[in-house]
């Protein structure tokens, strides 16, 4: 179906079609891409990491299609060949590596694995820890266990104040993915709601910035001495 030059470009391609809801069409076009590039022996770094990236879209369209089974199969490639990406040619990022575990996590979930889940979310955590998205998403998925309440309740007390993006409430780590504060909230029931929810009214009531965390910075920036003071020593 891909021409031997045209497959990095057909990444973008098969993304939108996934976006757009086109799933069955993105489903064979990435598996075709994938087992094409799997079958290679000669794979440098550009089409390894193709490969990998193709494997990602094709585990979430799987996914978006309920074909768990499959997912959960392409899943476990797309680790092996990571690794292959990360060995033998450059280190991959570890926020990468979470994504690729919090996928994992998702596809495990869904397909009722509960603890291969909670073992995929753990290794997401590891890479990234206080990823409060992946922290989120494993309370939902999977149920609101102990281990994962208490993972989601560090994240959320690390992820600093609660911030508005658009027309939503956010927490936001830095450096990591944002997770919906009022589900975050919702997800606790704890003192962290408390704090959360007095944060939305006190932003929706201007008393507190949008973006407190850069409210702050630039706080930082302006000058603690007066001039008036320093011009007439």
């Amino acid at each position: 179906m891909f021409g031997s030059g045209d497959s990095a470009q057909v990444l973008h391609q098969l993304e939108r079609y996934h976006q757009e809801g086109r799933d069955e069409l993105a489903e064979v076009m990435s598996s075709d891409l994938t087992e094409k590039l799997s079958a290679r022996k000669d794979r440098d770094e550009k089409t390894q990491e193709v490969l990998v990236k193709g494997l990602i879209i094709l585990a979430k369209i799987l996914h978006s299609r309920s074909k768990y089974k499959r997912a959960r199969a392409t899943v476990i490639i797309l680790h092996k060949e990571r690794r292959v990406l990360n060995k033998q040619y450059r280190q991959v990022d570890a926020l990468t590596l979470a994504e690729d575990y919090r996928l994992a996590g998702k596809i495990h979930a869904a397909a009722g694995k509960k603890s291969a889940a909670k073992k995929a979310y753990a290794k997401c955590q590891r890479q990234a820890p206080g990823h409060i998205a992946a922290a989120l998403e494993a309370v939902e998925a999977i149920g609101p266990t102990k281990g994962l309440l208490k993972t989601l309740n560090a994240a959320s007390n690390a992820a600093g104040p609660v911030l508005m993006r658009g027309e939503y409430f956010i927490l936001e780590p830095v450096g990591l993915p944002p997770a919906d504060a009022m589900r975050v909230a919702a997800a606790l029931n704890n003192e962290q709601t408390t704090r959360i929810n007095a944060e939305i009214q006190a932003i929706t009531a201007g008393e507190q910035a949008a973006n407190a965390r850069l409210a702050a910075a630039i706080d930082t920036l302006k000058p603690t001495m007066d001039y008036h003071a320093y011009s007439g020593s």
